[in-house]
């Protein structure tokens, strides 16, 4: 997987593993799935899902998904990449 590195909330540079990126059309928005390498258990790894938005070129900012209408399209999205859609 890629590895990106992203800034934290507190100014702090992290590297991270980007999963997957997708656009949910009907909204226009672009969205990151990434993992910190963290394990749930059971074979299972912790993501995070985040909106990115392109500050200036290059230059990208993750933002999290605060609306439900927004965070159900994200879900739906994500299933039919699952499912090969």
């Amino acid at each position: 997987m890629k590895k990106i590195t992203v800034k934290n909330m507190d100014g702090t540079m992290e590297e991270v593993e980007l999963v997957n990126s997708f656009d949910v059309k009907d909204i226009n928005r672009n969205f990151v799935i990434l993992s910190k390498g963290e394990s749930l258990g059971e074979g299972m790894s912790k993501v995070y899902i985040s909106e990115v938005l392109e500050e200036e070129p290059g230059v990208y900012k993750l933002v999290g998904i605060t609306d439900e209408s927004i965070w159900d399209k994200v879900k739906q999205a994500m299933k039919e990449i699952v499912q090969g859609g």
